[in-house]
């Protein structure tokens, strides 16, 4: 297969999809649950009680609580922060920009919930009740999936890893910048004592590692969660050339026969594919349910800090574009997980489709046994029909059941992703957006 050259790179580092899931693993340890252990402890149950086990925990869930403390602070008190002689003006004359209160209203909100998500899923993996590792030790073996479909996985997994670490890296240079940009200007106003300084570089550092942090939870884990969307979308098309195969071939009595064992094919394989589905629901929904609060703050603040710029330069339009990139991430994967349901709609008219073909062999051969006075012939076709009416009432079982399935990922308990709720969502957020514009902006 032929690759281009800007990924290349980071295709030939990839040694299989196990390489790939070990990646994902030790991902979502630092990210989403800020653990350092082995899937080999998870595997035992005997994950240590060690500080090397949760010091990501303590210190990132330190930092993030005094930073919320911080921000809070601020936006009932902007002339001072933190005690410090500091106010939001003096970050507006720095950057050269207006209402920063909106970009720390936003980032209260994020923090908030990515501190949410992780004590959810926090308590998951102590119980030994996180189903995501189950599905990470299932499927990190090369062996499970086909050599073609494995080099399609990897392929697609190098371009959004390219996409995703090159707006990472951009994301944290520019923070860095600014970092430094903040620190000279402060330097220059000679404003504070010698320990406001201390107390100054202690909160500043910790607000941009925490920032860096956030951004590498934006590109860096959410590549991963595009790339298991894509992955069970390729196990669904894999299934459905099966369906394919089966439900439209020529019905005869050498397939009426041997429909146990067509059926039991893609019985067996849609049956597994979707407790996998219903486990990688039940650790994706609480995701789903935290960036889409996220994407909403996103879009609304930053619809109205771009209304409230008095002109544009190189600050607000990275603040604009990172928090727009928030919600652009969160629709595109959006996009994907709603091509799910659209499978299962296929397999079900599929079904119903050959469920009617059948019926109608049914009643044809029905027709002709009337007619016909050979009694070897009559004994052949009343087995037949009785395999027939047998396999006619599992199937009409399974496809009531296939079409009430909610075989995709659920945003929380709030709704079920498909292209209609897609669509909903994005008017929802127009909607939200007009209204906040006017709520805030007229006023």
């Amino acid at each position: 297969m032929y690759y281009p050259r800007i990924i290349k790179r980071n295709i030939s580092t990839q040694n299989g999809i196990s390489d790939i899931f070990d990646k994902c693993f030790k991902c979502l340890n630092y990210y989403l649950l800020r653990m350092d252990y082995s899937i080999i402890d998870y595997r035992k149950r005997h994950i240590r009680w060690t500080y090397r086990t949760f010091k990501w925990a303590v210190w990132i869930t330190i930092i993030s609580v005094i930073l919320n403390s911080v921000m809070l602070t601020m936006i009932n008190r902007p002339e001072s922060i933190a005690g410090l002689p500091l106010s939001f003006i003096d970050f507006e004359e720095t950057f050269d920009i207006q209402r920063t209160d909106l970009i720390i209203i936003h980032l209260v909100i994020t923090f908030l919930m990515l501190d949410y998500l992780w004590f959810s899923m926090f308590k998951n993996i102590l119980s030994y009740n996180f189903l995501l590792n189950d599905l990470l030790i299932k499927y990190n073996d090369n062996n499970l999936m086909e050599t073609r479909l494995q080099e399609y996985l990897i392929f697609f997994f190098g371009i959004i890893d390219y996409c995703s670490t090159l707006f990472y890296r951009l994301a944290a240079i520019i923070l860095t910048l600014g970092y430094v940009l903040f620190i000279i200007h402060l330097n220059l106003n000679n404003k504070m004592t010698f320990l406001q300084w201390l107390l100054f570089l202690q909160l500043w550092t910790m607000f941009r590692f925490r920032l860096i942090y956030l951004m590498g939870q934006l590109f860096v884990a959410m590549k991963f969660v595009l790339f298991a969307v894509e992955f069970y979308r390729i196990q669904l098309i894999k299934i459905l050339q099966i369906a394919k195969a089966i439900f439209t071939r020529t019905i005869d009595f050498q397939y009426t026969a041997n429909r146990r064992l067509i059926w039991r094919n893609f019985h067996c394989e849609y049956l597994t594919l979707y407790q996998d589905s219903w486990k990688f629901d039940k650790t994706m929904r609480i995701i789903m349910f935290a960036i889409e609060m996220i994407a909403k703050s996103a879009i609304i603040n930053c619809s109205t800090f771009y209304s409230k710029q008095q002109r544009m330069n190189t600050t607000n339009k990275g603040i604009i574009v990172m928090m727009g990139s928030a919600y652009l991430y969160t629709k595109i994967i959006y996009s994907y997980v709603s091509l799910v349901p659209f499978y299962n709609q296929i397999f079900t008219r599929l079904i119903m489709n050959w469920n009617a073909r059948i019926y109608w062999y049914r009643f044809s051969r029905q027709k002709n046994q009337q007619q016909s006075s050979n009694r070897e012939q009559l004994k052949q076709q009343r087995f037949e029909a009785w395999i027939t009416l047998r396999y006619t009432i599992k199937s009409n079982l399974f496809i009531q059941t296939i079409k009430n399935n909610r075989f995709g990922i659920n945003c929380g308990h709030i709704f079920f992703i498909n292209r209609f709720k897609l669509v909903e969502s994005i008017l929802m957020d127009v909607m939200l957006v007009l209204l906040f514009y006017k709520k805030i902006c007229m006023h």
